[in-house]
């Protein structure tokens, strides 16, 4: 078939010199040369040709696209059960740390359906940590992640007020608790427990949450009190989700929330859950 856009362009193109001298933005024609007489004879049948083109361009039917080249239709995400979300969670790391992530940049047609709304699959609590960014641990993509950070892997209220919209209104089956080996912010609280540290203002309030942690990592006496109190912080605060709020502990009760902690290995990339 041929296209509506050659053949309308193929008319214009034979019209296009008559009509422009029409409309008077053309000079006159020089008889004397052969361009010339033919724009000349073609001014004479402009009136017929210009009608001409608007029949043809009002008989030609757009074309349908081709099935084979059609934008993709984007389908909303399908529901995932809690096991399933900690199984893409997991596969996706094991990509992350073997090096073959995939950081391609959403498509246009992508950003623009995100638009609309979001379906994130899990709820990330993690560490602000510039090492430790959840969209590429889990090689995951736009709209794939709830994501709340703070310095230390703690929940405040407003944390919580978050999570609890992820989990109630979006649907995320998933809430993982992300600490990361070498955490600063947990090196800080075992020193303000075991030296005295003296950290001002909210520096000192940052790490307030993380020192129940500390103290119950050192009466088990490990070689490495920091690393300890990393994996014992997220591991209480993943508790303490479980009997924040009505909302999370009636989704677990049904069976449709899950809960759990993890360590990101900074060395390895690799993620060591505890579920």
């Amino acid at each position: 078939m041929v296209s509506r856009r050659l053949l309308l362009g193929a008319l214009a193109g034979m019209a296009a010199p008559a009509l422009a001298f029409a409309e008077g933005d053309g000079h006159a024609p020089n008889l004397l040369t052969k361009k010339g007489r033919r724009t000349a004879s073609a001014l004479k049948h402009q009136a017929g040709d210009k009608a001409a083109l608007n029949k043809a361009m009002a008989s030609v039917k757009p074309m349908e696209p081709d099935p084979a080249h059609a934008p993709e239709a984007h389908a909303p995400p399908q529901e995932v059960s809690p096991d399933e979300a900690l199984g893409r969670l997991k596969h996706g790391n094991g990509i992350f740390a073997r090096g073959g992530a995939n950081l391609m940049l959403p498509s246009l047609a992508r950003i623009n359906d995100l638009s609309k709304g979001q379906k994130p699959f899990a709820i990330i609590v993690g560490c602000s940590d510039s090492r430790v960014p959840p969209e590429l641990v889990f090689n995951c993509n736009l709209g794939e992640l709830f994501v709340v950070r703070v310095a230390g892997s703690t929940v405040s209220r407003e944390g919580l007020g978050s999570i609890i919209y992820a989990v109630e209104h979006l649907g995320a089956p998933l809430i993982v608790v992300l600490g990361h080996t070498k955490c600063g912010a947990v090196g800080a609280a075992v020193d303000v427990a075991t030296k005295s540290a003296h950290l001002h203002g909210a520096l000192h309030e940052m790490v307030l949450p993380i020192l129940p942690a500390v103290t119950a990592a050192e009466a088990k006496h490990p070689a490495d009190l920091q690393d300890a109190a990393i994996r014992q912080n997220v591991r209480d605060v993943a508790a303490r989700l479980k009997v924040a709020d009505g909302v999370l502990a009636e989704k677990l009760g049904e069976g449709r929330l899950k809960i759990v902690s993890a360590c990101y290995d900074l060395a390895s990339g690799l993620v060591a859950f505890d579920a």
